[in-house]
């Protein structure tokens, strides 16, 4: 099972080299920071509490931050890892990480897809305005989204 979130990219650190204690290769770990805040799917507002991910890729998936920006929109698909240590007074710690393994860029939703025109479908727009949702949705006494399905 995979982890994934999408957001925008709004910071990307640099490199970061971390000594290897038996002399051998650095170890490279880069930061970058996700906004993942959602936004009302019925007025398109976005939430009063935020959601601003520090997330983190190492070794070989540094150099592949580079093909982003900020501003970008991403899906990450990304693994918790946590460890403990023992600290100078004797007190057990522990840390909870969230590494990426995986980075995919996502269509920015004001940008419209471009299509070959022999892929286009055109429909009539009797058709169009038919089949398009009601907005705002029809809700019930509760408040809730009326819809015809039994469940």
């Amino acid at each position: 099972m995979s982890n994934q979130i999408t957001g925008r990219i709004i910071g990307i650190s640099q490199i970061i080299q971390i000594p290897s204690k038996n002399g051998g290769s650095p170890f490279l770990k880069r930061e970058f920071l996700l906004d993942a805040t959602t936004y009302d799917p019925y007025t398109g507002e976005r939430s009063e509490y935020e959601n601003i991910l520090p997330l983190e890729v190492s070794g070989d998936k540094c150099a592949e931050l580079d093909q982003f920006k900020i501003g970008d929109i991403i899906t990450v698909s990304f693994a918790l890892q946590g460890r403990s240590w023992t600290n100078q007074d004797g007190e057990l710690r522990r840390m909870t990480s969230i590494r990426c393994y995986k980075l995919e860029a996502r269509r920015q939703a004001h940008q419209p897809a471009i299509q070959p025109a022999s892929q286009t479908q055109q429909q009539p727009i009797s058709q169009q305005t038919s089949m398009s949702p009601q907005f705002p949705p029809e809700v019930d006494a509760n408040g809730n989204p009326k819809d015809d399905l039994p469940f």
